[in-house]
């Protein structure tokens, strides 16, 4: 397995500064950012030209750094048709991203479900976007996954499911990431047994507590057992990007930048060793 580092865990850096502290630290690989979040903005976004993305993929290439991913998150349900569109539109750009950078992989959220909305005509709009993501991932050669998200619209190992059932052929994959499944009391390994053939990408981040009063603390600080995910992962022939995903400063958790990438490196090879 690969030890990666998701740039959203440098959110003050400029991506070229991500790289390089990355690569200090001693991962293989990158995950690119390209969502906007309170406390973090965007590392790259589909505004981003064709020269911006070469330079991306060369600065990667010259530390020895892999792309297994891009994060492509955006809300996907919205009531307002437009913004469905823009959202989906935005995904496209992303995965195109994916293809210029030389990343095999983009992975999307559902976004949370408004509370005058139904449910199912929220999933409908949602397996129409994940249906044509999935397409235009593949036309490129780009794998498409989902990750579930504690409060959102598709939260649940049980989502994975329906979403087979109702997408039959459409091969989409799964963006596992099990502490989202953790603050819920979902248990994480039952998306490693049930879904091993599915994950194209994994997520270490811990979580503790129960949604919506929960933390995603510094890794080793929570309740997830990674030792028994990661031997679920081996026997499923898993040999992708363990990439870590530090959140923990939106907790009131204070770690200087070296603090959190050394830790998280040497998280990797405790738990691979």
């Amino acid at each position: 397995m690969k030890s990666c580092f998701h740039s959203v865990g440098l959110p003050s850096r400029p991506l070229h500064d991500a790289v390089s502290l990355i690569a200090d630290a001693g991962y293989e690989a990158i995950e690119l950012n390209a969502e906007t979040l309170p406390w973090a903005p965007a590392h790259i976004t589909p505004a981003a030209g064709l020269a911006e993305r070469k330079a991306v993929a060369e600065a990667c290439r010259a530390r020895g750094l892999a792309i297994p991913a891009v994060g492509a998150h955006i809300g996907m349900v919205s009531e307002d048709p437009v913004e469905r569109v823009t959202a989906i539109n935005f995904v496209k750009g992303c995965i195109d991203i994916a293809r210029d950078v030389g990343s095999p992989f983009v992975h999307i959220l559902s976004g949370p479900l408004a509370a005058n909305i139904d449910r199912d005509q929220a999933w409908g709009w949602f397996t129409y976007a994940v249906e044509l993501t999935t397409i235009h991932a593949g036309e490129r050669g780009i794998g498409l996954g989902i990750e579930a998200i504690a409060g959102h619209l598709f939260h649940e190992v049980d989502d994975y499911h329906r979403i087979r059932r109702d997408l039959p052929g459409v091969p989409f994959k799964v963006n596992f990431d099990p502490s989202h499944l953790e603050v819920q009391k979902e248990d994480p390994r039952r998306v490693v047994d049930e879904l091993g053939d599915l994950i194209a990408h994994v997520h270490l981040k811990d979580g503790k507590g129960l949604f919506p009063q929960f933390e995603f603390p510094p890794l080793g600080e929570g309740t997830i057992d990674f030792r028994s995910l990661i031997d679920g992962l081996r026997r499923h022939g898993f040999d992708g990007a363990l990439s870590i995903e530090y959140e923990a400063q939106v907790y009131g958790y204070s770690e200087s930048e070296e603090q959190i990438l050394s830790h998280g490196r040497s998280f990797f090879d405790r738990l691979i060793a």
